[in-house]
């Protein structure tokens, strides 16, 4: 297998509730490379959120007594995104996970991420994920289709650490078109197989993009990514790869 990630270029600092697609598919065409059925398309949660007007003023967040609390356990934390963190759990403690200086939140498709999700764009400015990541990556993948007549797999990816390492990676919290795990199969030296393992094909094409796409700031939002071998399909999504005890439906 040869991979290739490639940077898409010339696509602007989007304004809020402007066409994503349109500018991925414009930048598509503007490129030196052509695209094909079963390339692969990385874009960051972030642009996504400002397509889609997922961008929250602080200044509209009362901060309530519950969310003052828990911010004692992490004094970093700015209180204001731990109460939006305890709206998106429905004040559900449960699906908080608080430590010392640490904060993950577990969304409603299963996810567990770290302020689930939620990230600064300002002072007073927060960025929230899509409020469906599967549904954003079906969009943008048929609106390729149409305007390029290629089926392009779409990974939204996002910024997410690790409560045992320091930095980020990033990891993959919507998809379309691929399947979220690849099972491999476990050969002895006598050619027999041993037994099946899953591997988690999304994040591993999620953290790959991000050795391109870096962290917010470098200009590069959404990568290609060629020569991934994969079945085209229309009905995954990103609860595929979660763990059942995770799941919250």
């Amino acid at each position: 297998m040869n991979l290739s990630i490639v940077a898409l270029k010339n696509i602007p600092y989007l304004k809020e509730g402007e066409n994503l697609e349109k500018f991925i598919a414009e930048s598509i065409k503007d490129s030196d490379f052509s695209i094909e059925d079963n390339d692969v398309l990385c874009i960051a949660s972030k642009i996504v959120s400002i397509s889609e007007n997922q961008v929250l003023s602080l200044k509209q967040v009362q901060v309530s007594d519950e969310a003052k609390e828990i911010q004692k356990s992490i004094p970093r934390k700015d209180p204001r995104i731990i109460e939006i963190m305890l709206n998106l759990v429905n004040r559900d403690l449960s699906r908080l996970d608080i430590k010392k200086n640490y904060i993950g939140c577990r969304l409603e498709n299963g996810l567990k991420l770290t302020s689930g999700g939620i990230d600064k764009k300002s002072v007073d400015e927060v960025f929230l994920l899509p409020k469906n990541p599967d549904a954003s990556a079906k969009r943008i993948s048929e609106y390729l289709k149409l305007s390029l007549g290629k089926n392009v797999a779409v990974v939204i990816t996002d910024s997410d650490g690790r409560e045992d390492k320091r930095g980020a990676t990033q990891v993959a919290i919507g998809i379309y078109g691929i399947p979220p795990l690849r099972k491999t199969a476990v050969i002895d030296s006598n050619g027999k197989t041993i037994k099946f393992q899953e591997e988690t094909l999304c994040d591993m094409i999620s953290a790959s993009a991000g050795l391109v796409m870096g962290q917010r700031g470098t200009g590069i939002p959404a990568v290609i990514i060629k020569g991934i071998e994969y079945e085209w399909s229309e009905t995954t999504n990103i609860k595929d790869a979660i763990n059942e005890s995770s799941n919250l439906e």
